[in-house]
């Protein structure tokens, strides 16, 4: 099942150095409570979608899955993600603290530089699983996105 497609605005790259060894798409702050999915990557092709081929020439650059927690199954309080701990505090961060997940999109970003100085990314999620406790129309929830490369 897809949920909903999101369709970034243009990203300017004119400050890349074409020169780089590795490009990455870091999606930030991952939000992976409810459904499982995989998220597919494409640049430039904002009419992407569930049907798209995964070839380079469609824009694909990659892909990330999120093994999702099906939804809040306990008490009042229960998913509430902690934030307020010590500095040296040696215990485990909350399970449900988001997540950054990274794409290496190294070709897709070099051939989106060819057709020009910006980029636009568009994602689509495909449910591989889920509760009904889940938002399964709309799964795919961050941050931010960045683009970084390596020389």
């Amino acid at each position: 099942m897809t949920a909903k497609i999101y369709v970034s605005q243009d990203i300017d790259l004119s400050c890349i150095d074409a020169d780089f060894s590795r490009a990455d798409i870091i999606f930030h702050q991952v939000d992976h409570s409810g459904a499982s999915f995989e998220a597919a990557v494409f640049l430039n092709n904002k009419d992407a979608n569930e049907t798209t081929p995964t070839e380079l020439e469609q824009g694909y650059a990659g892909s990330f899955h999120i093994f999702g927690h099906g939804g809040c199954s306990g008490g009042v309080g229960h998913c509430e993600i902690v934030t307020s701990r010590r500095m040296y505090d040696p215990r485990s961060a909350h399970p449900l603290t988001p997540a950054r997940k990274i794409v290496i999109a190294t070709d897709a970003i070099r051939e989106a530089l060819t057709k020009g100085p910006s980029v636009q990314i568009t994602v689509v999620p495909t449910v591989t699983g889920g509760t009904e406790r889940c938002n399964l129309d709309d799964v795919l929830q961050f941050e931010r996105i960045s683009i970084f490369t390596y020389c």
